[in-house]
């Protein structure tokens, strides 16, 4: 693999990670989340051995979550939580100190109904002992539900265009603190990553993480055919691999549009997942729906796992291939290789080939060939070079070799 500068000696410190000037133990964090609902539990997770962990949402008034909030689909988790139950005191005198006994970065998440409450919020985090203040810009499912919680409160949808509230809360939150301040985009705006990227920029913030949930998503209970969540409709937010294509796309164009410090976000489950966002440009990759559904010690496996890949791929140091797709994408633009439309059949490494079928069962055009006796066969005449064999091998049996 082409990386980018040469390889160094292999180390114990080498998924060490520099962040908007702050040293992280490895890349991994914990976005706001149940593994942020308060101090203790969080100091958990740093024993854990990630980089850091995000508190849920702090706000002035917490509002409780409607129930159930959480429904588990195919490809992920369906969520209608909100921000932080606790009140914001309790992470400014306790929740705050007990997550530093953990021993990773303590990131404070939070939203003011004002720039001023925001700015206000961010200054007592910072003084509690807080590393980064990160500011979420919108939640698909919580107007929707707050206006049947609180009748005759007006909760408008925010235009997803406008990005000047966001831009006044970040420029008074970089007064108040002189800690990194990252704002965290939306799912929402996978069709507006452009103009966001160029707003929070222009706004003063350190860095940019996206993103957050997709939505409003819904999931149905087939037994009854009640929403498998509360509130009005059921509605909630979409987290876990289904939208990790997007939330990738997005890092890419963030890291390629803003010139700030990313943080990747989005259906991680694996270690070629967080390389995935390294390689489009992120520095530091969160995982949070894999740690909700498989538990705290979901987190060292994946960081053990990460550096198991990169000892495979011959990956020294992440930096290596920070932001390689970014390369690749130029590298495709300056061989004139942006429309390839004439099919190049892909090369089998017999060697490599356990014979599993995967590539023959999934080619429409019955162009591929396994037996028990002999590796995958490739019929050339038939190939099309649509590469999807190529991406359902887990043995890097079958290579695309267009590029």
């Amino acid at each position: 693999m082409e990386t980018n500068g040469s390889k160094t000696a292999k180390d114990a410190g080498r998924l060490r990670t520099e962040f908007c000037g702050l040293e992280f133990a490895n890349p991994i964090i914990v976005p706001a989340g149940v593994h942020g609902r308060d101090g203790d539990i969080m100091a958990a997770v740093g024993k854990s051995g990630v980089g850091g962990t995000c508190t849920k949402t702090i706000v002035s008034q917490p509002a409780p979550d409607v129930l159930p909030c959480f429904s588990a689909v195919r490809t992920g988790m369906v969520n209608a939580v909100f921000g932080s139950d606790k009140p914001s005191e309790y992470w400014f005198t306790e929740g705050i100190k007990r997550a530093k006994e953990g021993k990773q970065k303590v990131i404070a998440n939070l939203a003011g109904f004002t720039p001023e409450e925001a700015a206000s919020l961010a200054k007592s985090a910072v003084e509690a002992g807080a590393d980064m203040i990160m500011v979420p810009t919108h939640c698909p499912h919580m107007g929707e539900i707050l206006m049947a919680m609180f009748p005759g409160m007006n909760f408008p949808e925010p235009s997803l265009a406008d990005v000047e509230p966001m831009k006044a809360s970040v420029r008074l939150i970089k007064e108040a603190v002189d800690v990194p301040v990252v704002v965290k985009l939306s799912g929402t705006y996978a069709h507006l990553t452009k103009e966001w990227a160029i707003g929070v920029r222009e706004s003063g913030a350190d860095g940019i993480s996206c993103s957050d949930a997709l939505g409003p998503a819904l999931s149905i209970d087939t037994r009854t055919g009640q929403p498998a969540l509360g509130g009005p409709r059921g509605v909630g937010g979409l987290t876990g691999p289904a939208i990790m294509p997007i939330t990738l796309r997005m890092t890419l164009d963030v890291a390629m549009m803003s010139g700030l410090p990313v943080i990747g976000i989005g259906g991680v489950t694996t270690a070629d997942d967080v390389l995935q966002y390294v390689m489009a440009g992120a520095t530091l990759v969160g995982v949070c729906t894999a740690g909700h559904m498989k538990g705290v010690g979901e987190y060292r496996r994946l960081i053990e796992s990460l550096e198991q890949r990169m000892d495979e791929l011959g990956i020294s140091s992440l930096e290596e291939v920070r932001g390689l797709t970014i390369r690749r994408i130029e590298q495709r633009r300056a061989a004139g290789k942006v429309a390839v439309i004439e099919p190049i059949v892909p090369k089998v490494h017999e060697e490599k080939c356990t014979r599993c079928g995967a590539c023959e069962r999934v080619c429409a055009y019955e162009a591929i060939a396994v037996a028990n006796e002999r590796p995958a066969v490739i019929n050339e005449q038939a190939c099309i070079g649509c590469g999807l064999c190529v991406s359902v091998c887990r043995f890097d049996a079958l290579e695309q070799v267009y590029y």
